[in-house]
């Protein structure tokens, strides 16, 4: 499912969006840096999400990931979140350095993907790849 040719998008790529939904429907947009992909269906995703983010995956763990080149080419990865871990907290001992307001956490998530699709603003099927 994972190919050598999507794992070296997303090295070359260095960032991805992630795409998560509460319950009542409200879907969220988040971006991030540090994705990792495993074969054949596994996607790591280590970022500074927001708290949004987090409480959209604890009432919905269903994700979409995209990763994409320069020109908006890329894939979309459908998948379930199936561990979230906090790996690194600030504080606020460094004020020019942290946003205001909560503290701030770095997650790793840790996602089975279900399919990948070719994303692209071209004419596509939202068909998963072979």
């Amino acid at each position: 499912m994972i190919s050598e040719k999507i794992r070296d998008l997303a090295e070359r790529a260095g960032h991805a969006f992630v795409a998560t939904c509460d319950t009542g429907g409200h879907p969220h947009l988040a971006a991030g840096r540090g994705v990792a992909l495993f074969e054949p269906n596994r996607l790591v995703f280590e970022s500074w999400f927001c708290p949004t983010t987090m409480k959209n995956l604890q009432d919905n763990p269903h994700v979409s990931v995209v990763i994409a080149d320069e020109a908006g080419n890329g894939y979309q990865f459908v998948g379930k979140v199936e561990k979230s871990t906090d790996t690194a907290l600030l504080n606020g001992y460094i004020p020019e350095l942290e946003p205001a307001g909560l503290p701030q956490v770095q997650w790793r998530l840790e996602i089975r993907v279900e399919g990948v699709m070719a994303f692209t603003a071209d004419a596509h099927s939202d068909r998963p790849l072979g």
